[in-house]
């Protein structure tokens, strides 16, 4: 190493020390200048990896020596991986282009120009490589948390530290000053961007936090809600709220088995519970008697309920995609549903899955007008209205959840099948009542 490119390594070198002697806020939260990445790839450029490896130095210290060992090699690995990949494009360094020595009879600007592109996004994408690697496997986080909190952040930042390098090596020939202002200036806006990303990261983050929590709230009082309407319409038939306790356990299993996911699986499971709630405003003449022994007027009556339940749910904030699938909770595959008489293929697959889960559980329930199957006569009841009066694919999804679950799960009789407490979390959904 020749004293002068030993020189330039320092005087590089005094730049990615300022961040530790002289921090500057940039007026968002806590943050300050970064200068090491811009000036370590400029030594590169301008002395070799050499000259690079000094100016690198004070980037590469700490008080905690495991911490200064980890990042001076990873410093050495950016510098040698950055320093191979300029020699392969360009023969010689900017200072020897500048000095025009025999081993810079060979280099052209463009070449030089492509040799510092090449040689700054190997540098960079080995530190956006090692970095959250390292993270991954010290806190157990996810690829994708790596990249979007890590490595997507800092891309800006990155680009627009290569970029100053660009600018300043052709100013090496007008002046040490304006290189050093090139310098300054590019890595300043280099660490603005990077702070208001992060910033704009953390509002995004506390923007889901606040959703979801808006979110928890909301479903906290819905379900509230549809506790106390079932258990309105339960003292009337002694039978909707133990109706609507099953009907909501298979259907949010059923959802999860079908992977509909975490959230719709709990849409599903409040609209299960709130399914019949139309029911209400039917008068006990008509409520109280077997659907088969109504007369036409009451017949009618009886199939409006759907509609007189999404009419209701549509109203609730939260509830109002809930209540596209009440309508419809009473429609067949073969057309002879209710209300709308619509075929398999138009039905919602959340509205096929509270029609499964409301008859497998009336069959398996004793109700007001006929006494409960067995498990096994319940399934074959399920089996042979496959296709006709239930969905055949979530009929079979509630079939494989009952093959892995115990006998008291199939009829319905364990605690998971009790109408919750007002002050509990409902963990069940709306009455369906065939």
């Amino acid at each position: 190493m020749t004293p002068t490119v030993f020189a330039l390594g320092l005087g590089l070198g005094f730049l990615c020390a300022l961040e530790r002697t002289c921090p500057v806020s940039l007026g968002v939260g806590k943050t300050s200048f970064e200068f090491g990445g811009a000036p370590i790839l400029f030594a590169l450029v301008l002395g070799g990896p050499a000259c690079a490896l000094v100016a690198a130095l004070p980037s590469a210290v700490y008080r905690d020596p495991s911490r200064t060992a980890f990042q001076g090699s990873v410093h050495v690995a950016q510098v040698l991986a950055g320093g191979l990949v300029f020699s392969l494009l360009c023969p010689s360094t900017l200072l020897a282009f500048l000095s025009q020595t025999s081993d810079a009879e060979y280099a052209s600007p463009t070449s030089l120009g492509l040799a510092t592109l090449a040689a700054g996004l190997v540098f960079y994408g080995l530190d956006a490589l090692i970095g959250p690697t390292l993270m991954l496997l010290k806190y157990g986080l996810s690829w994708r948390e790596v990249i979007l909190e890590i490595v997507v952040p800092a891309l800006p930042s990155d680009a627009l530290a290569v970029a100053t390098v660009l600018v300043a090596v052709p100013t090496v020939a007008l002046g040490g000053p304006l290189t050093a202002i090139v310098l300054l200036g590019g890595t300043l806006l280099s660490s603005v961007a990077m702070d208001r990303i992060r910033e704009q990261r953390k509002r995004a983050l506390r923007l889901e936090e606040e959703n979801a929590a808006l979110k928890d709230a909301l479903r906290d009082s819905n379900t509230e809600l549809a506790s106390q309407l079932v258990r309105r319409l339960g003292y009337r038939d002694g039978h909707a709220a133990d109706h609507a306790a099953a009907s909501a356990v298979y259907a949010y299993d059923v959802a999860r088995e079908m992977g509909l996911g975490e959230e719709r699986a709990r849409e599903v499971r409040v609209a299960a519970l709130l399914m019949d709630v139309g029911l209400l405003w039917l008068p006990d003449e008509i409520l109280l008697t077997a659907p088969e022994k109504l007369n036409s007027l009451g017949s009618m009556r009886l199939e409006e309920h759907p509609m007189a339940g999404e009419e209701v749910l549509a109203s609730v904030p939260g509830l109002e995609v809930a209540s596209r699938w009440v309508r419809w909770h009473h429609e067949r595959p073969d057309g002879a549903g209710y209300p709308d008489r619509l075929r398999g293929q138009w039905t919602p697959t959340e509205s096929k899955i509270l029609a499964v889960c409301s008859l497998y559980a009336s069959l398996v329930l004793q109700g007001p007008h006929s006494p409960g199957l067995s498990p096994n006569e319940a399934r074959r009841a399920l089996v042979r209205g496959m296709g006709t009066a239930v969905d055949e694919e979530v009929a079979r999804a509630l079939l494989m959840v009952l093959s892995t679950e115990d006998p008291t799960y199939a009829s319905a009789s364990d605690d998971r099948f009790s109408f919750p407490a007002r002050e509990r979390k409902i963990n069940a959904s709306a009455v369906h009542r065939r």
